[in-house]
């Protein structure tokens, strides 16, 4: 009866140990694995809330634009763009469009890119519609980059060529 009993407590210990090693390795083997993010991916935008969120940094860049706010317009412009362009308030107006009228943004097709696991970059397809004392304007193809750093809700823009939409 006591051999019987002691069976029984080292199948417990047993049992609790193997748990408790299954435990250890799934909590820290988990934290240890890095997920290799794929940067080279580029795919279209089907998620309906973040093609608008995007499409929103578009139109205040536009309304900046629109306002001739030098200052706004460069605190949107992304660093790395500023730095290989070497862009001030100076010369700002070198490197985006400066318009003289109240334009709205209007998104056609936008591709997202990885490049980390928060910051995503956008390119961005679609047109603007310019109004001029009651008027409108024709549309205006354009091309616009967004980086979105979704751990501190921040955005940065970048005019682009439209190349990946011309292939």
């Amino acid at each position: 009866m006591n051999e019987e009993k002691n069976q029984k407590v080292l199948a417990i210990v047993l049992a609790i140990a193997v748990i408790g090693l299954g435990i250890y390795k799934i909590f820290f083997s988990m934290n240890n694995s890095k997920v290799k993010i794929d940067t080279d991916t580029i795919s279209v935008v089907t998620d309906n809330s973040r093609f608008y969120t995007v499409a929103g940094c578009i139109d205040r860049y536009y309304a900046y634009l629109s306002s001739n706010d030098k200052e706004k317009i460069l605190l949107l412009l992304s660093d790395s763009y500023k730095k290989e362009n070497s862009i001030n308030l100076d010369n700002v107006y070198s490197y985006v469009d400066k318009l003289d009228s109240l334009y709205t943004f209007s998104p056609s097709l936008m591709y997202y890119q990885r490049l980390s696991e928060t910051v995503y970059k956008y390119y961005v397809s679609g047109t603007i519609q310019g109004t001029y004392l009651n008027f409108d304007e024709e549309s205006k193809e354009v091309y616009v980059v967004v980086i979105l750093d979704e751990s501190n809700t921040t955005f940065a823009i970048e005019p682009y060529d439209g190349e990946i939409f011309n292939k």
